[in-house]
């Protein structure tokens, strides 16, 4: 029986989304539930076939905002002509000109059962943290922003997928198909690609692994198509945010990663497609996946990448700044003025948010991402007050890998200052003037300039601390005022 598929298109924001409904598949590709302990954690497996490719593990049973554990255990290798199928829906949708519904084809056909969105984005080659997306994923660990919903944005703020996790394994790597891929990127100005979202801000590359890589090579955008699967019914009494009059109350939507589509806008057979398959696990290649993604990684060895990939990965921006410009639409010099003075409220608003220590990690990523210029002031600026102790810690780890000279003057001020606010962040001044020493010794054509988007390792241990430096703060504040 031949898959059945319905469509239909949206503008949102100015943006093209295609809904499509799937129904008759033999479902032999997709994302299927392969928890075995249900007390202990939720695992999801993207498979193909009989193949189980990528686990996505949520320790947290019942927390849809802690971030998730994602592993590679085999290749779209193993997989049949799935591989073809992929390509050659790439070739028709971005050098065919075919609609989305006709390239896609092949791949569509297999496509579990459900309620689906297609849209353009462009990608980032990496794991959101500044590692290279072809070699983050050999051994499990926990990825920022890989989260169900932003822990920055909540469910009000659309963050759309932007990393990439391969599908293709490492041992493929080869310099021939790169410097192939090179010639072609050149030629093109930008790399293509077709991806399954995962959760979060990942998705799954099913094609073109060495043109993106080029494509990062030779600084240029990667722009995919995602497939995304729809699950989630959000209502405005979801958000947080106060509802507008285009709003209605209690309004229904689909949640995708980059749109809320209402329920209205949709036709009643594809809503009929979400309701029956969203819930629905059970396939005929479902046992097999179970069973697949409990063995151990088919993935075998490490190869050497070249020095420019690793170093430029660094320049690309990661998850904490996607989420907080997807929050933060702009900062005045009047909000970043009040922020300086430790204010969370300007004109009886909340600049970003009531927790002062939140606030200045989400507009320093903000600036990082839009205006890298006005970030080093603002950094530089919080170690130099005095009064925001309670983030310092913070700011100084930031500022670590970025090698400039405003930052080196400020450190450098810092270990000459007898202030003790300043003590805690003394080693950290120290070991930042060493490595800026070395660093302008270096000959330029070793240099590795990481003046971009640097990512910053979370320290949940000093993030405590700090706020609770914050509150004492805010409580001085308050007596200063009362008095």
């Amino acid at each position: 029986m031949k898959t059945s598929i319905a469509s239909e298109s949206h503008i949102i924001n100015n943006k093209e989304y295609t809904i499509l409904g799937v129904t008759k598949s033999p479902g032999s590709f997709g994302i299927c539930n392969t928890t075995i302990q249900r007390d202990r954690e939720i695992k999801e497996t993207f498979f193909i076939g009989h193949e189980a490719l990528i686990n996505i593990i949520q320790k947290s049973v019942n927390d849809k905002y802690s971030n998730k554990i994602l592993h590679q255990i085999s290749t779209i290798e193993r997989c049949g002509d799935f591989s073809r199928r992929v390509a050659l829906s790439c070739t028709d949708y971005f050098e065919n000109n075919k609609n989305i519904q006709a390239a896609l084809e092949p791949v569509l056909d297999y496509l579990k059962n459900g309620l689906y969105v297609i849209y353009e984005n462009e990608m980032f080659p990496t794991d959101g943290g500044g590692s290279f997306f072809w070699s983050s994923y050999m051994m499990s660990h926990e990825f920022g922003g890989s989260s169900t919903f932003s822990s920055v944005c909540k469910l009000d703020y659309d963050v759309p997928p932007a990393f990439l996790v391969p599908t293709e394994g490492l041992s493929t790597f080869n310099d021939k198909s790169l410097n192939a891929s090179i010639e072609k990127v050149k030629k093109d100005e930008e790399a293509v690609g077709l991806c399954f979202h995962l959760t979060g801000m990942f998705c799954a590359l099913l094609s073109n692994h060495h043109d993106v890589a080029a494509a990062l090579m030779l600084n240029k955008k990667v722009r995919c198509l995602v497939i995304e699967p729809i699950k989630y019914i959000l209502s405005t009494n979801d958000f947080e945010h106060k509802k507008t009059s285009d709003e209605a109350e209690n309004e229904k939507y689909i949640y995708t990663c980059c749109a809320k589509i209402p329920l209205s806008k949709i036709s009643q057979p594809l809503l009929e497609t979400f309701f029956i398959t969203r819930t629905c696990e059970t396939g005929k290649y479902t046992d097999s996946v179970i069973y697949n993604s409990e063995k151990s990684s088919h993935l075998k060895g490490k190869k050497t990448l070249p020095k420019g990939i690793i170093e430029k990965c660094d320049k690309l921006p990661d998850c904490e700044m996607l989420q907080s410009a997807a929050m933060i639409s702009y900062l005045s010099e009047e909000e970043i003025s009040a922020l300086l003075q430790g204010e969370t409220m300007l004109n009886d608003s909340y600049i970003i948010n009531k927790n002062y220590y939140t606030s200045i990690t989400i507009a320093l990523s903000y600036l990082q991402y839009k205006n890298f210029s006005r970030f080093l002031e603002f950094a530089v600026d919080i170690l130099k007050n005095e009064e925001l102790s309670a983030v310092h810690q913070y700011v100084a780890t930031r500022l670590q890998p970025i090698m400039n000279e405003k930052i080196s003057i400020m450190f450098k001020e810092i270990l000459e200052s007898e202030n003790p606010v300043y003590g805690p962040i003394k080693t950290l001044a120290e070991k930042y003037t060493k490595r800026y020493k070395a660093y302008t010794e270096t000959p330029p054509e070793e240099k590795t300039s990481r003046a971009e988007a640097v990512p910053m390792k979370r320290n949940l241990e000093n993030e405590i601390n700090a706020l609770e430096m914050a509150k004492r703060i805010q409580s001085s504040k308050v007596e200063r005022n009362l008095n």
